[in-house]
């Protein structure tokens, strides 16, 4: 299987970077360095050209140098991906995007074409805060996995934005509401489905990767649609539930407020696992994810790794390296200090202070 893999890096005025390119390992990438210097803003940088879109919550403005009008990273990818480079240019005046030197169409060929699953510490949200950020995770991870998903998420979006404005008008317009029920219905029951199969296709090599990294036992994955079923059962239950939606001014049901449930040892992570257990938790899911995403894109996606050392103890970092060193695809690592990485051969290790990148 052929995998994802960034050639060279070239990068402009990003964040606290001035001007670097890096010729990345095709395996193993260690980024050392003290906090704060940089080595976040370099996964960031790459997880961007995938994903066109920062992990972190910031703006557009925060990624381009102070001091500085615009922005450019460019990425040239091979094995797989036989050449491509994407360039994205932002400042103020927006964001360009173009692939082998044209203005690029972000569809879901795009993303589906260039799978890139990152692993940082606010990924702990997944387990330990609300639904949405369990939604988030099953989305991020679709938009690659499902072509057609962008599509039927934003279409979804959009109707449920009308629906919500006609929710709060008076006197209720009925038809209109009715019109858009159908909207939701059909996008909806296209997202349950997905989300359905993503999430089947994710749960065995989750609790694979929970018993090998941290030796858990009867852990368990699991999606809860708010409605169950498709078509005919969210219309149902969007059309039992207009006198509630229209006292509350918003749509109360459907995939918007569905939930995904993590389980270690027959209970809930959330509420009942340990911090050590809850990374572990995320780590797998993250793990799961690359493998869904191999069997449904017929490539390896690149792996980013943000500080993972620190957020997990002496034997569950032994056994997730032994594991990535199973994988074979392009993995990037930081770390504070490159000796906290036990992988021997087959990396590169890079120095990061103030903006410089350089070869350790």
């Amino acid at each position: 299987m052929g995998r994802v893999q960034l050639d060279e890096l070239f990068l402009v005025e990003f964040r606290n970077i001035h001007r670097v390119t890096i010729e990345p390992s095709p395996r193993f990438n260690i980024v050392s360095g003290r906090n704060g210097t940089g080595k976040t803003n370099l996964l960031e940088a790459i997880y961007l050209l995938g994903s066109m879109r920062s992990f972190r919550q910031s703006r557009r403005v925060d990624m381009v140098r102070r001091g500085a009008k615009e922005t450019s990273i460019r990425g040239r990818f091979g094995n797989v991906c036989a050449g491509m480079v994407c360039e994205i240019k932002m400042g103020n005046e927006g964001r360009q995007v173009k692939i082998d030197g044209k203005r690029a169409h972000l569809d879901g060929r795009y993303f589906h074409s260039l799978p890139m699953v990152i692993f940082h510490p606010g990924n702990l949200t997944i387990v330990q805060g609300g639904p949405d950020a369990r939604r988030r995770f099953l989305d991020r991870a679709l938009f690659q996995a499902e072509i057609s998903y962008q599509e039927a998420y934003r279409s979804y979006g959009k109707a449920i934005a009308s629906r919500n404005r006609i929710l709060k008008t008076r006197p209720l317009d009925k038809r209109a509401l009715d019109s858009f029920d159908e909207q939701l219905a059909s996008h909806g029951a296209r997202i349950v489905m997905m989300r359905e199969r993503l999430v089947i296709s994710m749960t065995p090599l989750f609790e694979e990767a929970m018993e090998r990294i941290g030796g858990e036992g009867q852990s368990r994955m699991a999606y809860r649609p708010k409605i169950e079923g498709g078509f005919d059962k969210i219309m149902s239950a969007l059309r039992g539930a207009v006198e509630k939606d229209t006292a509350m001014g918003y749509t109360t049901a459907g995939p918007h407020a569905d939930d995904l449930v993590f389980e270690v040892n027959g209970l809930d992570a959330r509420k009942f696992a340990s911090q050590g257990q809850q990374r572990t938790v995320v780590l797998a899911a993250k793990i799961a994810e690359i493998g869904s995403l191999e069997k449904s894109t017929g490539r390896t996606p690149l792996l980013l790794l943000d500080d993972v050392s620190s957020e997990l103890d002496r034997d569950r970092n032994r056994h997730l390296f032994g594991f990535l060193a199973g994988l074979g695809g392009q993995v990037f690592i930081t770390t504070t200090h490159h000796d906290h990485i036990p992988i021997e051969g087959d990396r590169v290790d890079f120095f990061v202070e103030n903006g410089s990148i350089e070869v350790n």
